[in-house]
Formats: C-alpha cells, structure tokens, sequence
C-alpha cells in the first residue's frame, strides 16, 4: 500500500481542511463520492458508489483502494464514518472497528452501551411514532423538559427541547421527516430519541486514539443558541477549567470511547457539567467540521485535519500543542429566509484571526424542516477571535459578531 488516503465524502470545510492537510504531509487523496458529476480536479483520483447500499459500496471501494494502493481511509462526515471503518477492515488498514463506528452513529445504541457500563448519561428512548410519543415519555418517567433529536444525525442537528406534552408529536414528526442526507448521500433510518435534559455548561473534548489508547487534543467550552432548538453558536478553546473538573470530564471521556471499543481514529465527545457531575451526550469519529479545526489550529497549532490523516495511515499523529493563544469561535446566523446577498462586516474587529463566509451570493437559505418552522437558524459562516484569556476571546467574538450584517432578502 502506498502513502496515500481514500476519502468518502468530499463536501464542504471538512474536505477543505483534509486536503490541505494532505498536500502539506505530501499525501495523495482520493474521492469516493455518491455524485458522478463531483468536481475531480482536487483529487489524484475519483470513484463513485451508493452510499446507501453499503455492502456493495464496500466492495467497490475496497477494490478501487487495492487496484490504487491506497494506504489509509477517512470519513469526511459522521454519516459515512461506519464505511469507512468497513473498507479499512476489510484492506487490514488502521481504523475503528466497524462495529463501533455504526454504534457510535447510531446514538440509542450509543445509549445503550454506555449504559451497560456505567458511564453516566441522559436516559434515552426510542420512538418511531409520533402518536406513541408522550405514551412513551409517561411510562419511563422523563420528565419535562426533554430533548427530541434523530438517533442518526451529524453534531445537534434537528435536536429541540421540548417543553410540554402539547408539543412533543410535532417535535417527533420533524425529527422522522428528515430523511436522505444530500451532501452524504446516505439514508438515516427513522427513528427519533427522546432525551432526559440536563442543566449545564456543554463541553467539547477531541481525542484521539491509537491502538484504543487515547489522547486528548483540545477541550473547548460551547455556547448554545437561545430558542426551542440547542445548537453550538461556538466554542471557545481553552474551556477554563479548573484542573481537577477537567481531569473528571476527561475520566469520563475515556470511560466512554473505551465501552464503545474505539481503537484508532479520531473521537470528538459532547459532555454536560451538570450538578452531578459530568454526563456524556454524543459521541463522534469522522473528521470534525472545518470550523472546529481552524479553532484548535489558531488556539494550540496542532492540525486536527493533519493528525487523522496520519492516525488512517498508520503513523504517529503530531499532537503536541505549539503553545495556547485563547480563541474564540462564533457562527455567523441568521432567521430569514430568502436569497443570501452577502455580509458586511466580517473584519470589522481588529481581533479577528479568521473568518469565512459558506454560502454563495445568489442562493437560497433558510426553508425545510430546519427552517423557521423547525427553530433552527442558518449557519452563514463564522468568525474566529483571539485573545490573552478565554472570557476575553468570548467577548471579542461577541463583539466581531455583533457587528456583521447579514443580507438576506427576496
């Protein structure tokens, strides 16, 4: 095999920061994408296949990896990290098993296994119906408030929290209507969860792992959305904790990725701080979204992007931090729906070290389930602000966001 990486999925920030990671390692990296028309000049080379028939895809892509020599394969979004832990299975190439990347996916068997080893968490059910909703909810004594969200989803998306029995069916109904995921091409089964909410400060901890010892990468701080849906409007990296409260979220961490049997690969783990101590939320193993990774890279200068290439190919991963400059990240939202004209405003703060618009003039944002109509604002692009303390770097990504202007309209 040669020194060179298969990734599935190539969309978005994601995909950006994996390839400039790999052109500064000198790695080749290859596209498996479910679109036959997907832009190619990026890549040493293209193969397409149905995402959503798995065992033919894992076929199709092992041999494209044999026939290539590829040495290592990466998932560029969390709806595609169960394949590619099964092609690297199948090439005996570094990876998660594939039994523990579909239980991380699927967050009620996620749920479960953390359960049947004692690492505190929400309780958590499942429900296909929303007429069964609230049945449900009754007989295992959640009390409200809870959190609906879909038990396959990348980060929070689609998750709400519910308020009243008057407003769970609808909740669930949204949560069922999402179905074929566009930008994956993958089909989330349909099956919405119904979550004990916890009070707390939500915590973000990257880690990685080799051979199923783990490392730990960054712990960020995140701030959540007002409103009915709980979204990170950013996060902020060095969390300020105290050293012992860091050292338990981390116990807590490990304690949960090793139930789940990860071994090698990347892990990015959602924790509350509640009353009672740490709770683990969510659990993920693809590549983290670009904005995450610019965060870590501008507050430690350690390349997440660059330390998972090196994790699938099997080499030892660069994770020790160059120093730490506190920084802060905020998304760029917005309520309106129509067509984007752009934003102003966007280095507007002396203390922004990077910022990024997503969307292209002229397009169309906002409508579907995560609408108006579902709660959920859209991202835009976001702003990275530095500083001498983390509580400053909030206030100065505060500030940088509060002066950009969204232009949305007909």
């Amino acid at each position: 095999m040669s020194r060179s990486v298969l990734l599935l999925g190539g969309a978005g920030a994601t995909a950006q920061s994996l390839l400039t990671a790999a052109r500064s390692l000198g790695v080749p990296v290859h596209l498996a994408t479910h679109r036959a028309g997907a832009e190619r000049s990026a890549y040493a080379g293209v193969v397409v296949a149905d995402f959503r028939r798995p065992a033919q895809a894992v076929g199709r892509l092992a041999e494209y990896c044999l026939r290539q020599g590829i040495g290592g394969v990466a998932a560029g979004g969390e709806p595609l990290a169960p394949l590619a832990a099964s092609v690297a299975e199948v090439l005996g190439l570094p990876g998660h098993p594939p039994g523990a990347a579909a239980a991380v996916r699927d967050r009620r068997r996620t749920a479960q296994i953390l359960l049947a080893h004692g690492v505190p968490g929400p309780r958590t059910l499942a429900v296909r119906l929303p007429g069964a909703a609230e049945t449900r909810r009754r007989a295992a004594g959640l009390g409200y408030p809870v959190v609906v969200r879909p038990a396959e989803s990348p980060s929070a998306a689609g998750a709400a929290v519910v308020w009243n029995a008057r407003d769970l069916p609808e909740a669930v109904r949204r949560v069922l209507a999402r179905r074929e995921d566009p930008v994956h091409g993958t089909d989330p089964a349909p099956v919405a969860l119904i979550q004990e909410y916890l009070e707390g400060t939500e915590y973000r901890v990257e880690s990685v792992s080799r051979a199923g010892r783990f490392g730990h990468l960054a712990m960020l701080r995140s701030a959540d959305e007002d409103g009915p849906v709980r979204r990170a409007a950013g996060y902020t990296l060095p969390s300020g904790l105290p050293d012992a409260t860091t050292f338990a979220l981390l116990s807590v961490v490990e304690r949960g990725l090793a139930a789940l049997g990860l071994r090698d690969g990347l892990a990015h783990t959602a924790l509350k701080l509640t009353a009672d101590g740490p709770r683990l939320l969510t659990v993920g193993t693809a590549a983290p979204e670009g904005p995450v990774t610019q965060l870590i890279e501008h507050a430690t200068g350690v390349s997440v992007a660059r330390v998972y290439l090196q994790v699938v190919l099997g080499e030892r991963p660069e994770i020790s931090p160059h120093g730490l400059r506190p920084a802060a990240l905020r998304y760029i939202t917005t309520a309106r729906h129509g067509v984007f004209h752009g934003l102003r405003g966007m280095l507007s703060s002396p203390y922004v070290a990077a910022a990024r618009s997503y969307v292209d003039l002229g397009a169309r944002v906002g409508g579907g389930h995560d609408g108006p109509a579902g709660g959920v604002r859209t991202r835009l692009g976001h702003v990275i602000a530095t500083a001498d303390g983390p509580d400053r770097a909030d206030v100065r990504a505060d500030e940088a966001l509060a002066g950009i202007t969204a232009h949305v309209g007909v």
